[in-house]
């Protein structure tokens, strides 16, 4: 087997990475798909302007290969790990701290909706979006870990 699959034992974590990225691409996409219907804290391609919106977008250029390279076979932990790190400290940032265009989830979120039901459907995405994104990482640690416990043992 060649070194970047990770052999049998490297293919353990495969699966476990491979859903939690794909559920976090599903949970990013339905969080813009919100910030759209929303009409707030969008960009372009959907307003004119570019804003924070039209930079997260790139997420998925990031994501996307580490599922297909997963997907394919390969044991990249490290890679999905980066993608994790990133991806909660933009999520902490844009929605947790208080600056001029943050984002409260309260106040921008639940509160635009005249539905508490839409609300509390668009506050669970984000909170299923930061949840999986979270799990990715520690599945990713863990899977560095044990890679570098099984590398010691020989």
């Amino acid at each position: 087997m060649s070194a970047g699959t990770g052999g049998a034992k490297g293919s353990d974590y495969r699966r476990p990475l491979l859903i939690l990225a794909s559920a976090a691409t599903v949970l990013t996409f339905l969080h813009h798909a919100d910030h759209v219907v929303r009409g707030n804290h969008s960009g372009w391609p959907f307003v004119a302007e570019i804003t924070p919106f039209t930079f997260s977008l790139l997420g998925y250029a990031l994501i996307l290969p580490g599922i297909y390279l997963t997907a394919r076979g390969r044991s990249i932990p490290g890679y999905h790990l980066f993608v994790a790190v990133i991806g909660l400290a933009l999520l902490g940032f844009v929605h947790f701290v208080p600056t001029r265009d943050h984002e409260a989830p309260i106040r921008d979120i639940y509160m635009v909706y005249e539905s508490p039901l839409a609300g509390t459907l668009a506050l669970g995405v984000l909170a299923g979006l930061i949840s999986s994104v979270a799990a990715l990482g520690i599945v990713a640690l863990g899977t560095i870990r044990a890679r570098s416990r099984r590398t010691e043992g020989r």
